[in-house]
Formats: structure tokens, C-alpha cells, sequence
């Protein structure tokens, strides 16, 4: 026996046989021994045992013996320890060895009688070295004599270096887990998006080992319900609100695996800051681009309208000077001609300051319940009994009841058919009425459209079209290629009707082909007796609806128009006020389920669509409506697979704020 029981050996090897056979020689030499089946295991006994040699095996489940090399010399703390590599692969991949692992001794296994020899050298190597207080000089191997390499074992290595390269140059990260929660294993990928070193990561827990963030909870959350207590769902951090890490934004997805006797979890990262900054760009060069045109368009509607209001003050001017100068020298038909003239002028002054007020909630003054198949009959008969024309009118559905300012929307219908006219150069114009429910939110045309009932109205022209790229311009205000002048079309034909439209919580969406014609549509949402009217109806208990609108400003008009409706508002700006309070609201079980509205411009760093999700762990069948001023937000354009019932565009008007939630309240 040598004296050598100042040593402290760590043994590691997942055969039974193997660990018990070199930890009982060890012991026997006068080693303090401690034995681990798995590099998992050995990295967890060396957070308070601090070996001077260590013999491991190469091939382990979990962390295996080359990943244990890697850390150990790769951690201040452990670097000095002498390391011997004791495995049954030496032959087959000894070149491999000796350049990539960093062990200082290497010995192949054999039987019993030879690792007893090699094992009692390796003592005598270390104690030499360190009486010489030497640092690792290189490395030896100890092969048995006789010793052959093995065919199979050949062909297994080769198919595991395939593996290991394809593993290693994936774009995507990476991270194995223990079915306790434990990383064993990190590609270089993995490496590179947590800018972490694997001797920082492997054996660590995964909620402790990186910064999560935000998501610390819900990755805490799964690994102890889903990994450890094998409950087997994912968990994604998606896109719409990634993980913003070291100047990254990652998105993540976390899976539970099971095999035959047991679970392990995988952790696949990807790195999206290039596409997350592309994006940003693109918006932030979108939102510029949509400010310089509505610039465009309210620096040509203050010019138009300056424009044809000095026209009409120059004439009304004109003709009341000339009366007023010439009062004696002109008869009396010349005087009544300017007089007239000037009174033409003045009545087109105040036809245009009612096209303007069109763009305010305020140019409706008169509303009641009508049905909309009357009111388009009268609305086209009228207009074309001073507009000569050729036109039919027809309905595709049974008349259906909007609640409208009739003179407004009679103005509205009007310009499209004047627009049809002029456009067609007389040809004849179809007008059809029906109703249409949209399940969902839709995008016809480049014009948004959320899901509801609605009043349907096309007017057909047969004329020239639209060129595709001027459609989108056709509700600018003054974006015209008519004739215009003091007593013309003011320039303000589909601005108008689409100001109209939006006041009443309706849309306008206008398709059109080269010289085969164009459809204005008129959407109207459908009166609903929802019980949120003021008008004077039998008094029934106010229904709960929670808003969670960040704005201050918009919050404050949004409770006051909600409770116009009849509302009882619960308004927040923050996830967890909000969680708070529907907990609250659904304490009582007699009370219906509040209404949620849902702001989705994640302030706070809160996603809307987490906030969403969490908002129905507490209530299942809450109804939540999705709002935002960017229609092109995924969940604006398919709001049910992230969760919500329908979507409320911003800028909303009374109408359509009553539409969308008498049409939740009502599916």
C-alpha cells in the first residue's frame, strides 16, 4: 500500500461494476474515495468535495466524461486537478482523445488485474508531480498489451461523431435537461445566444443558470409542473414578446420528452435580434412613411379647403360689390343675377362646412333606428331624380334595422353615386342591399374589417377603374381627377363618405379593375339590443367590463363612453391590477361574466397575448376583445388563435365601440 492517504480521489463511471472495482482499489491504496454514476452527479459532489485526482469514464448518460474534462479544467477552482481517463473506447478514437480531451492520463480498460496496475501508476504519476509541484506536462496513455480495437465500437463512434457535428453546427440553441431540471448538455449554438460559458451553464438549473427576465415565473413554473412533474406541456416564448438577452432577442421553446423509463426536457433557443431589428426598422420606417402621407393629406386638405372656400368668398364678394357700387346703373334682372350668384356661392360655403364637420363625431346630429332597405331606395330615387341615369336596385336579404343619422348617410350614398356617374360617363349603376356576418375580422382591399353583423350595401359602375396603385389613395382628401371649381364637387366625395361611415362604427371598402368598373361597399353594423342603450328601456343591472387600455387619456374616454353604454367599468393600465380585479369580479358566482377589453400595444413589457392568457387561467370563458391601432398586428388579423373573441380598432367611435361589444355579448 502506498502512502497515500492524503489523497482525495472522486471516481465516475456509470457501470456499477466498474465504479465500486476502481473506488475499492483506490481505498485500498489509502485514498479518501467518493464515487458518482454520472457527470451530473460528479459536478453536484464537487460543489463541497475538492478532489486531487480524478478517474472518469468518456461515455455517461447525462454529462458525460468529456464534457466533466472540459469544465473541470476550465473552472479556476478545479483546473490544477489531475484527471485520468479510464474507458474502453481508447483505441478505436485515440487520436481524438488526445487532441480534444484534457485529461492527463488516459488508460483503456481491461480486466481487473491490469486496472488494479494502471490505477496504482496514475497514484504514482500524481504524487511525483506534485512532490515536484509540477502542472499538467501532457498526456499518457496505459494500454493493456494485446489489447484490439473493436469493430463495432468503431462504427458506433463514427455514427456518433455525425451526430455530435450535426448537433454542434446547428443555427438554433440547444440546451439538454435532466428530468430534474438540470442542463447536461449545450451546443456551441446555445453557447453563442446566451453568451455563456458551458462550465457556467452545465449542472445548473435552468431557471438559475440564465437570465430569464420576465419569464422567470413561467419557466420556474415549468420545469417544476411540466418537466419535473412530468405534466409533459411546452412552453414558448414567442416572437411577439421575446426574450431580450445580452443585446439578443431570443424566442425559446420548451418541450418535455418522455422515453421508456423516464423524462428529460430540451430547451431550443433561437436568435431573432436581425430579423426583431429588420422589423423594427421596417415599422419605424412604415410609421414615418404613413406620417409623411397623412402630413400630404392634411397639408392638401387645408389647401383644398382654403382653396374652394376663397373661390366662393370671392365670388359671393364679387357680385354683393358690384351690386353695392353699381346699384343705380344696373336693372333690376342684372342685380337679381349677382344677387342670386352670390347666394349660390354662399349655400356651397355652408354644403362644404358641413363636409368638414363630417369628420367630427359632431356632424351627427340626429339619430334613430331605421330600416336600411328604405333608406337606400329613397337615398338613390332622390339622387337620381336631379342626376339623369341609368341604375337598378335590388336586395340580396331581408331589410335589417341600422341606428343612423338618415340625412348623413343619404350625403354618403350620394357621393358614391355621383363618383359612379362621373366615372362610367353615365352608364348604368347597380345598387345592391343585404346583410353580411363576419366570423372573424377580415382585410378586403387593403380596408379592416372586424368580425360582427353588418348592413351591406355595393353601388356597381361599369367605368373606367382604378389603377392599383392609386386605390389607396382614393380617400384622400382633394385626391381627385375631376374638373373642379366654386361651384363644383369639393374635392371631399369619398373622404367624406368614409368620415361618415366611421362615425356611425361602419367601413367603406372599394375594389376595383382597369375599364371593368368598381364596387364601393358601405358597411353599417346591425342594431342589436345588447341592454347597454340609454335610451328609455326598462332599467336592468349594469353589466362589469374590464378595460386595460395603458393610455391615461384613452383609458379616461374609453370608461366614460363604456359607461355610456351602461357599463360598469373596472379601468386599469397594468397585467396585475388587471388580474386583480377580474378575480374580484367573478368572486360572486350570480354575476355574469364581465367583458374584457384589451389594449395590445404590450407597454409595460407586459405581452397583451400573455396577459390574455392569463386572464383566462382565472376565467376560462371570459370574453376578450382585442384593440389596437395597428390592423395589421397578427392578433388583430386572427384573434382567436391567440385567444381573443374579436377586435376593436383604434380610433373608435361610440358605434362601433356599442357594435363589437353588443356583438361579444351577444354570440
Amino acid at each position: 500500500m502506498m502512502e497515500n492517504s492524503t489523497i482525495q480521489a472522486l471516481v465516475v463511471d456509470n457501470n456499477p461494476v466498474l465504479l465500486k472495482a476502481v473506488a475499492t482499489i483506490l481505498a485500498r491504496e489509502g485514498c479518501l474515495v467518493k464515487s458518482a454514476a454520472t457527470g451530473l452527479e460528479a459536478l453536484e459532489i464537487i460543489q463541497d468535495y475538492s478532489p486531487d485526482i480524478v478517474f472518469t469514464d468518456l461515455i455517461m448518460p447525462l454529462v458525460s466524461g468529456e464534457q466533466l474534462c472540459r469544465i473541470l479544467r476550465n473552472t479556476k477552482k478545479h483546473e490544477d486537478i489531475f484527471i485520468v481517463v479510464l474507458s474502453a473506447i481508447i483505441l478505436e478514437d485515440r487520436e481524438r482523445i488526445l487532441r480534444e480531451i484534457a485529461c492527463d492520463l488516459c488508460i483503456a480498460k481491461g480486466n481487473l488485474q491490469e486496472i488494479r496496475q494502471h490505477v496504482q501508476e496514475a497514484l504514482a504519476t500524481f504524487m511525483a508531480r506534485k512532490a515536484l509541484r509540477l502542472r499538467s506536462g501532457g498526456m499518457n496513455t496505459r494500454i493493456p498489451i494485446g489489447l484490439k480495437p473493436s469493430e463495432v465500437t468503431s462504427e458506433l463512434l463514427s455514427e456518433k461523431k455525425h451526430l455530435v457535428q450535426i448537433f454542434a453546427n446547428l443555427d438554433e440553441g440547444i440546451l439538454e435537461l435532466s428530468g430534474q431540471a438540470k442542463i447536461v448538455a449545450a451546443n456551441d449554438a446555445a453557447l453563442r445566444i446566451l453568451s455563456c460559458r458551458e462550465e457556467l451553464l452545465i449542472g445548473r438549473s435552468l431557471p438559475e443558470a440564465i437570465n430569464w427576465g420576465s419569464f422567470r415565473e413561467s419557466i420556474g413554473s415549468w420545469t417544476d409542473e411540466q418537466l419535473i412533474r412530468q405534466g409533459m406541456r411546452s412552453f414558448e416564448i414567442l416572437e411577439d414578446n421575446p426574450l431580450e438577452l445580452n443585446r439578443r432577442i431570443i424566442t425559446g421553446s420548451f418541450l418535455a420528452v418522455a422515453e421508456s423509463t423516464s423524462v428529460f426536457g430540451l430547451c431550443i433557443l433561437r436568435d431573432i435580434t436581425r430579423q426583431y431589428q429588420a422589423e423594427k426598422h421596417n415599422q419605424e420606417l412604415d410609421n414615418a412613411i404613413k406620417l409623411v402621407k397623412k402630413m400630404d393629406a392634411m397639408s392638401c386638405m387645408a389647401g383644398g379647403v382654403a382653396h374652394d372656400f376663397n373661390n366662393l368668398l370671392t365670388v359671393i364678394c364679387g357680385n354683393l360689390d358690384i351690386v353695392a357700387m353699381y346699384r343705380d346703373n344696373r336693372n333690376e334682372t342684372q342685380r337679381n343675377k349677382m344677387i342670386e350668384q352670390a347666394r349660390r356661392a354662399a349655400l356651397a360655403a355652408v354644403d362644404l362646412t358641413r363636409q368638414i364637420s363630417c369628420f367630427s363625431n359632431f356632424g351627427i346630429v340626429s339619430r334613430k333606428s331605421t330600416g336600411i332597405g328604405q333608406l337606400v331606395r329613397t337615398a338613390v330615387e332622390r339622387f337620381f331624380e336631379s342626376e339623369p341615369g341609368d341604375y337598378t336596385i335590388s336586395a340580396s336579404a331581408a331589410d335589417c334595422q341600422v341606428y343612423v343619422d338618415s340625412d348623413e348617410i343619404t350625403r354618403a350614398i350620394a357621393n358614391v353615386l355621383r363618383n359612379g356617374i362621373e366615372a362610367s360617363a353615365g352608364g348604368p349603376i347597380e345598387v345592391t342591399i343585404g346583410s353580411e356576418y363576419l366570423e372573424s375580422p377580415q382585410l378586403m382591399s387593403g380596408q379592416y374589417v372586424p368580425a360582427g353583423s353588418y348592413a351591406k350595401i355595393d353601388i356597381r359602375d361599369t367605368g373606367r377603374g382604378i389603377d392599383p396603385d392609386q386605390l389607396f389613395r382614393i380617400f384622400d382628401p382633394y385626391y381627385s381627377t375631376k374638373e373642379r371649381g366654386a361651384l363644383k364637387g369639393m374635392g371631399l366625395g369619398l373622404t367624406v363618405v368614409y368620415a361618415t361611415l366611421r362615425n356611425h362604427g361602419g367601413y367603406v371598402v372599394v375594389s376595383s379593375e382597369l375599364h371593368k368598373g368598381t364596387t364601393v361597399t358601405l358597411f353599417l353594423p346591425i342594431q342589436i339590443d345588447s341592454g347597454h342603450d340609454t335610451g328609455e328601456k326598462e332599467k336592468t343591472p349594469p353589466r362589469d367590463a374590464l378595460l386595460i387600455e395603458p393610455d391615461n387619456q384613452m383609458r379616461e374616454i374609453g370608461r366614460i363612453m363604456l359607461e355610456h353604454l351602461g357599463f360598469s367599468v373596472t379601468p386599469t393600465g397594468k397585467r396585475d391590477e388587471a388580474l386583480t380585479a377580474l378575480r374580484q369580479l367573478v368572486a360572486d358566482p350570480v354575476q355574469p361574466l364581465p367583458l374584457a377589453i384589451l389594449d395590445l400595444s404590450d407597454a409595460n413589457g407586459e405581452s397583451a397575448v400573455e396577459t390574455c392568457r392569463l386572464l383566462h387561467e382565472i376565467a376560462p370563458k371570459l370574453r376578450v376583445i382585442a384593440m389596437s391601432g395597428t390592423i395589421l398586428d397578427p392578433v388583430m388579423q386572427d384573434c382567436r388563435e391567440y385567444g381573443f373573441i374579436n377586435t376593436l380598432p383604434k380610433p373608435y367611435t361610440m358605434d362601433s365601440l356599442k357594435h363589437i361589444s353588443g356583438m361579444v355579448l351577444n354570440v
